[in-house]
């Protein structure tokens, strides 16, 4: 999932030639969170026990345990402070508090309930089309039961943990198109987090010294295949109906990708060697490197998935679902087109090399 400091909303994605059969996709998309820090954020005389149960909300606490990915450790209590001192206009000083951004949030407060009026006021104007998009690049017949939160604190615009919730961040947000947007992107991570078990990689009978070497590269691979597909799913170029400025630097930041592509796969290449050295680089300094920021990698992987896409039809997606990460990376090194076009980067030896140890047991 990529780190974006300002991101905000959707758009309707009905298309007529990617329509289904009702799909077994039900999504429950919670604001409570998001409204009571709003609130809270008005409100003169909270008390500190009231901003604790709003920082103890299921959403709030996704909130912290994105900030602990990103290394800062706030915690509830943390929360609670930073909440209790912005709603009587007091500075919020200290590093792990400042870090909850209710400064960023404060100024737009009426802004942002707008924003969950419309959410709350007509729900189906804002999910059935995610809905469909999303069941557009699912299972038919399987069900899924998808959880989302809105809350207005923290860093990310959107996230979700590989489970079945998701999260989508008002911080960042400050327009319904980017809104959808962002929520069509985690919930097909979602999605993906329902798989998760059919993606897995037994590694037991591999060759020892290269069994970490090979869980490492299938964890890129499987953030490579995830990321890039959630791109997909959520349609970029439907941003172009956005007002929002982060909106314009997501086209942006695509649109370069694309000028740049032969970087950002040498960046994979070089990724897979750091994995696969004899000191090998620790993964999550790999994949700092790979996917934060402006989401270098994510290029690479929505390259691919695209190509898959056209080339296949929403199944080209749907199928990476259910097997693991080191198949999208050969499916699409089979495409007729691989290598021939900007649109269907060559990918480099040593990352297809890595692909095909894994498929063959990591011997």
């Amino acid at each position: 999932m990529i780190r974006l400091r300002f991101i905000p909303l959707l758009l309707l994605f009905v298309m007529a030639s990617q329509a289904q059969q009702p799909s077994s996709l039900k999504v429950t998309i919670d604001t409570q969170a998001a409204r009571a820090t709003l609130l809270a954020l008005e409100n003169p005389v909270l008390t500190h026990d009231q901003a604790l149960k709003i920082a103890e909300m299921h959403g709030n606490q996704g909130a912290l345990q994105k900030l602990h990915e990103f290394d800062i450790p706030s915690t509830t209590g943390d929360f609670a402070e930073a909440l209790d001192l912005s709603a009587h206009g007091q500075p919020v000083i200290a590093p792990n508090q400042k870090s909850i951004l209710l400064f960023l949030v404060q100024p737009k407060v009426k802004e942002l309930l707008q924003v969950l009026d419309q959410i709350d006021r007509d729900p189906d104007e804002f999910q059935n089309a995610i809905e469909q998009r999303i069941a557009a690049f699912s299972p038919q017949g399987v069900p899924i039961h998808l959880q989302g939160y809105v809350v207005a604190a923290g860093d990310g615009g959107g996230y979700a943990f590989g489970g079945t919730d998701f999260f989508l961040n008002l911080t960042m947000v400050d327009d319904l198109v980017l809104a959808q947007n962002v929520t069509t992107h985690e919930m097909y991570h979602a999605v993906q987090g329902s798989f998760a078990a059919d993606r897995k990689v037994d590694f037991s009978h591999g060759a020892p010294a290269l069994q970490a070497a090979c869980g490492n590269i299938e964890r890129l691979f499987s953030s490579l295949y995830e990321e890039g597909s959630a791109v997909y799913v959520e349609d970029p170029s439907l941003l172009e109906r956005s007002h929002s400025s982060m909106a314009a630097r997501k086209l942006n930041d695509l649109n370069d990708g694309k000028k740049h592509i032969g970087d950002t796969v040498t960046l994979l290449e070089m990724s897979v060697l750091a994995l696969s050295a004899p000191d090998p680089a620790l993964y999550n300094k790999v994949y700092r490197v790979d996917f934060l920021g402006h989401g270098e990698l994510y290029n690479t992987g929505y390259a691919m998935a695209k190509a898959l896409a056209q080339a296949e039809g929403p199944p080209g997606i749907i199928q990476s679902l259910q097997e693991p990460a080191y198949k999208f990376v050969l499916r699409y090194a089979a495409l007729p087109l691989y290598g021939k076009d900007q649109d269907h980067p060559l990918l480099g030896p040593h990352t297809i090399a890595a692909a095909k140890r894994i498929a063959n047991g990591c011997r």
